[in-house]
């Protein structure tokens, strides 16, 4: 293996900590010896007897004195204090890491706070669930994700390829970003889908007939609120250290939901004959919509790249607009033997359908 210690530190034992503890224990190797603290004594605890560290201690210089590998999982606007905590106790060429989901701060920090002989490698795995806490921890969590790894300027080749071999130890694949690059995509993905959950949750549960309307709700409405019942802690943090980002990528939502609102408006189900073209352009944005999630899905689930599969002769071709309406219509099924009967292009399917007028009642 391209690490070998005789200790790692990892301070925070909630789901990122425990899951990391838990990933290196399942490797069984015998020279990892895992330390944790956590400011609960009681997580440290149940850390240990769960198997993701081999030693819980309740005071954090013990906790990295003379450890090579030292891991900070805790929320970002803690990584500040606790670098300048620990500073003073790390060994002469020890490895810094962190999992923070902000990036750019916590380079700063460790630029401020920790010593010329300490290697920091910023990092922050692409992976976690809506619960918290080492009960929820595993040690698959990290299979397969992404990994972004930061290094300092200053931290040597050596302890980058350290933190590289310990990810791809705990399976999954290291890649090289940006601080700034980080922040900015980080928030399309990550921190805007955290807002938009928490703003759906609180525009409906305040609502006045929240008792009737929660009866409705159904898995629809649970996977698009997971994400509300993150930690809010970890969460504030996010939203005070990635402020620009957020407020970007909420701006661009935001246009997008006032482009909806326009095009519903414009619409009339009473005289969808006068109001067609409108029609049309809302069933075109809902069915960007939907290419754009397909085309994406279709690359994350093959664990590949973007550019890795621009010319897979493996990928299956989306189907057409036209295609689309008519499995609406239809169904995929019922539209594909039907034309297969009558050879009928999808088109003319739909145009079909709308002299029949079956789109009006």
């Amino acid at each position: 293996m391209g690490f070998s210690m005789d200790k790692i530190a990892i301070i925070g034992l909630g789901l990122i900590g425990g899951s990391i503890g838990l990933a290196l224990k399942s490797g069984k190797r015998s020279d990892i010896e895992i330390w944790g603290y956590d400011q609960d004594n009681a997580v440290g605890n149940k850390a240990k007897k769960v198997g993701a560290i081999d030693k819980s201690v309740w005071n954090l210089p013990d906790a990295v004195k003379e450890a090579k590998i030292v891991i900070i999982t805790t929320p970002v606007l803690s990584v500040r204090q606790i670098m300048e905590d620990i500073a003073e106790h790390l060994s002469p060429g020890a490895i810094v890491t962190d999992t923070g989901s902000t990036k750019r701060v916590i380079m700063d920090w460790a630029d401020e706070y920790l010593p010329e002989n300490v290697h920091f490698v910023g990092g922050h795995p692409m992976a976690g669930r809506e619960t918290s806490g080492i009960g929820s921890a595993d040690g698959t969590l990290y299979k397969g994700c992404r990994y972004v790894v930061i290094p300092h300027a200053k931290a040597d080749q050596k302890a980058v390829d350290s933190i590289i071999s310990m990810i791809e130890y705990i399976g999954a694949k290291p890649y090289f970003m940006d601080p700034q690059e980080h922040d900015s995509y980080v928030g399309a993905v990550s921190h805007l889908p955290m807002m938009l959950s928490k703003a759906l949750i609180l525009s409906t549960s305040q609502s006045p007939s929240w008792r009737e309307i929660a009866k409705l709700a159904s898995t629809g409405y649970k996977d698009i609120s997971r994400l509300a019942s993150g930690s809010p802690i970890m969460h504030l943090d996010i939203a005070l250290t990635n402020k620009d980002s957020i407020i970007y990528w909420i701006d661009r939502a935001t246009e997008q939901l006032q482009n909806i609102k326009m095009l519903i408006e414009k619409t009339d189900v009473e005289d969808i004959d006068e109001k067609e073209e409108s029609m049309d352009e809302l069933l075109d944005t809902f069915l960007e919509a939907l290419h754009s999630r397909e085309s994406w899905l279709y690359r994350y689930e093959a664990g590949e790249d973007f550019d890795d599969l621009g010319n897979n002769p493996t990928q299956p071709d989306l189907p057409t607009s036209s295609d689309q309406i008519a499995d609406m219509l239809f169904g995929g099924r019922l539209r594909e033997r039907y034309q297969k009967m009558f050879e009928v292009t999808s088109k003319q399917l739909i145009d079909n359908q709308k002299k029949n007028r079956r789109w009006s009642r």
